[in-house]
């Protein structure tokens, strides 16, 4: 998924999606919608309550230094050592039909502003996850986009991506509210 300056965007505002699928009714009957919209950018992300994203957050704090400490050397050595050997211009790549140049430069390049800006997105997350516990649904976003602008997909917080497939500790995603 791709990430635009608008994911960084500190203050959205969001809207229940009344028209996508939902929750299973509660006892009272009412339908609760199973996503919220990011106005700002039209992503979808889990309508959980203030207080679950909240908590979440929190725990994020919490845990967010070690794992991304552990994971910020392991993917920090690891594109060190695939820039020191060049490896961009000589190894195949997926998908790519004839060898192009630039295309690989380029991904050279990527990898180099992320070695580079690694500890400032550190800084980020742990921010984003303080700001998370005073307003969930922003941090959560703000979590979300620097988890994959830095390593493409979720480390730690899978269920704050937009459109998310999994709960971090292995609770049902169809249902509203868990971990």
């Amino acid at each position: 998924m791709y990430i635009t300056l608008k994911d960084f965007q500190p203050v959205n505002s969001w809207i229940q999606d009344n028209n996508g699928p939902s929750y299973q009714t509660g006892p009272n009957g009412k339908r609760i919608p199973f996503y919220i919209i990011d106005k700002t950018t039209g992503r979808s992300y889990l309508n959980e309550s203030r207080g679950t994203v909240g908590f979440k957050a929190f725990l994020l704090t919490l845990g967010t230094p070690f794992v991304h400490s552990i994971a910020a050397v392991i993917t920090v050595a690891f594109r060190i050592l695939k820039l020191a050997t060049l490896s961009h211009l000589w190894i195949d790549k997926a998908g790519e039909d004839k060898y192009n140049f630039k295309a690989r430069v380029k991904d050279a390049a990527i990898d180099l502003l992320k070695v580079a800006i690694h500890p400032i997105v550190m800084v980020g997350l742990e921010l984003a996850a303080i700001y998370g516990v005073f307003r969930p649904y922003d941090g959560r976003k703000l979590y979300a986009s620097l988890e994959r602008a830095q390593y493409g997909h979720s480390l730690l917080a899978p269920c704050f991506q937009p459109n998310p497939d999994r709960h971090l500790f292995g609770g049902d995603i169809n249902k509203r509210d868990v971990y």
